[in-house]
C-alpha cells in the first residue's frame, strides 16, 4: 500500500493484503453500524471489484459513497501524520449523519489492474492533502484545506474529495478524465458502471491528484 502526502512525500507500508486492522474504533461502532455498512455495500462493491457491469440506483450510490468515506478515513488513521491529513470534524460528521457531508464529493472509476515486476497489483491507495491560508472578502484570515483520497480495489476505483472550512462550496473538474469518472455523491439518477477504463498507472496517478494542475481550485468563502 502506498500513500502520498505533501507533508512527507511517498510512504510505503507492507503486509498481507486485505488483513490490515485499524484499532481506532470502539466495539459498538465496529460491530454495529460499520459492520452493517460493510454488508450493505457488498452487493454493489463486489461485482465492481471484479469488473462486472453494475447498475447503481440512488440508494446504491449513497451506500458506496458512505463506504468510501468510512474507508478513506480509516486509511488516514492507518497512515497517521502530523499535522493530520483530515480534520477531526469529518469523523464526527460521519458518526452523526452516517452519510457523506454536504461539502464532500465522491467519485467512481474503472481501471485495468496494472502489471508490476511482481505481478498485478490488487490494491492502490493515494492520499493528496493540502492546506493554505486565505482571506475572506472582508479581510478575515482562515485556513483552507483539501484532501483527496483515491482507492483502487481490483477494477473498482473510488475517490473522496473533502474540503473545508465548513460551508465551502467548490467545483473541480477532472479535465481529460471526465469520460472515465462517474459521480456517486451527491447522488443522481440511476446509472450503469463502469465508465471508460483507465489502463496505465500514470493515468491513475494523474486522476488521484486532480489539484496538481489547478492553481486556485476553490472560491473564497
Amino acid at each position: 500500500m502506498v500513500a502520498h502526502s505533501d507533508h512527507s512525500g511517498l510512504r510505503r507500508h507492507s503486509g498481507r493484503l486485505l488483513t490490515t486492522q485499524v484499532k481506532a474504533v470502539c466495539e459498538p461502532c465496529n460491530s454495529g453500524w460499520m459492520s452493517a455498512l460493510e454488508g450493505r455495500v457488498q452487493p454493489y462493491l463486489l461485482p465492481m471489484i471484479k469488473g462486472e457491469i453494475t447498475e447503481l440506483p440512488p440508494e446504491a450510490q449513497e451506500v458506496l459513497a458512505t463506504w468510501t468515506v468510512k474507508t478513506a478515513l480509516m486509511c488516514q488513521v492507518l497512515h497517521a501524520q502530523k499535522p493530520p491529513l483530515v480534520p477531526a470534524e469529518l469523523f464526527t460528521d460521519l458518526y452523526r449523519d452516517r452519510v457523506p457531508a454536504d461539502e464532500m464529493k465522491v467519485f467512481c472509476a474503472y481501471m485495468m489492474q496494472p502489471q508490476y515486476l511482481n505481478g498485478p497489483s490488487p490494491i492502490e491507495h493515494r492520499s493528496m492533502p493540502s492546506r493554505n491560508r486565505d482571506r475572506t472578502e472582508d479581510g478575515q484570515e482562515f485556513e483552507r484545506w483539501v484532501t483527496v483520497v483515491t482507492m483502487r480495489i481490483g477494477f473498482a476505483v473510488l475517490q473522496l474529495m473533502a474540503a473545508g472550512p465548513k460551508g465551502l462550496r467548490y467545483e473541480i473538474g477532472h479535465g481529460d478524465f471526465t469520460p472515465y469518472v462517474q459521480t456517486l455523491w451527491p447522488v443522481r439518477e440511476t446509472f450503469s458502471w463502469p465508465p471508460l477504463a483507465m489502463k496505465r498507472i500514470k493515468e491513475f496517478d494523474a486522476f488521484a491528484d486532480p489539484l496538481s494542475k489547478v492553481k486556485r481550485p476553490f472560491p473564497r468563502l
